[in-house]
């Protein structure tokens, strides 16, 4: 799976409210350490996980990878 773009998660994020992982996590329904770990890079969101963050930030799954992949070509 390619990188995701956590800068993109982060400037959605912050658009919609959510400045840190405490709060991702309660917007999005994962646990603290899920949303904590998607939030600083460690490890990728996938599946449902890619999909509620996505949706609760406003943008679509896919654009977080397809940016960070296209940024790194």
């Amino acid at each position: 799976m390619p990188p995701y773009d956590r800068a993109l998660l982060h400037s959605a994020a912050s658009i919609r409210g959510i400045k840190n992982p405490s709060q991702l996590a309660r917007e999005a329904g994962l646990s603290v350490p899920t949303a904590w770990r998607i939030w600083n890079g460690v490890g990728a969101p996938r599946g449902d996980h890619a999909d509620r963050v996505a949706d609760v930030v406003g943008i679509s799954a896919s654009s977080l990878y397809h940016r960070a992949a296209g940024a790194a070509a």
